[in-house]
């Protein structure tokens, strides 16, 4: 595998994420060695690191300005969970060589200008307005995680990442779960 391939993945990859949730990576070298990770995994990696450091810095806006109190509980629970996921996903990442930190040319993996501007736009959201954008916006974060750890979990290659997203997978799918039972109580709609 060149070095370059993980940059490259990053570059085409951008076209199937959530637009608000990856970074935008320029070309150069991004593993640190010749060590080999199944395009799945790298994928799976790259989309659960962004989502999740996307989904922690909405949670913290929230879990700061929410009106309602389950909104806020619910953001909490957000921001401790997807940390501990999170850390998880980045010691895989180092496991396999992964450079997330921005050297030598290669910007860290981080959300992007479009999740900074939505991050910017519930900063300036207050009462329900704010809690339905929150709660809306987890629905769709995490209908997209659910199918991003399924997918790992059915056709992952590395056998740890596979184990993780399955272990991972029903915790999800519960955040899913209680996001449209708040969204619902708050005004959201689907």
């Amino acid at each position: 595998m060149q070095k370059s391939a993980f940059a490259l993945f990053i570059l085409t990859s951008a076209a199937v994420l959530p637009s608000a949730l990856i970074a935008p990576v320029a070309a150069g070298p991004a593993l640190a060695d010749e060590a080999e990770l199944a395009g799945q995994d790298t994928q799976f990696l790259a989309k659960a690191i962004v989502s999740g450091l996307g989904e922690v810095e909405l949670s913290q806006v929230a879990a700061q300005k929410a009106s309602q109190p389950q909104v806020k509980q619910f953001a909490e629970r957000m921001v401790k969970n997807h940390m501990a996921v999170n850390d998880k996903l980045m010691n895989e990442a180092q496991r396999h060589k992964i450079k997330t930190t921005g050297t030598k040319g290669t910007p860290p993996l981080e959300p992007n200008q479009k999740a900074q501007m939505t991050k910017e736009q519930l900063e300036g959201l207050s009462g329900d307005k704010l809690d339905k954008a929150y709660m809306q916006r987890m629905i769709q974060d995490h209908v997209q995680a659910v199918a991003l750890f399924q997918d790992e979990a059915k056709n992952g290659k590395d056998k740890p990442l596979r184990d993780f997203a399955t272990d991972t997978l029903p915790a999800l799918q519960d955040h899913l779960k209680q996001a449209r039972e708040i969204g619902g109580q708050v005004g959201v709609e689907g």
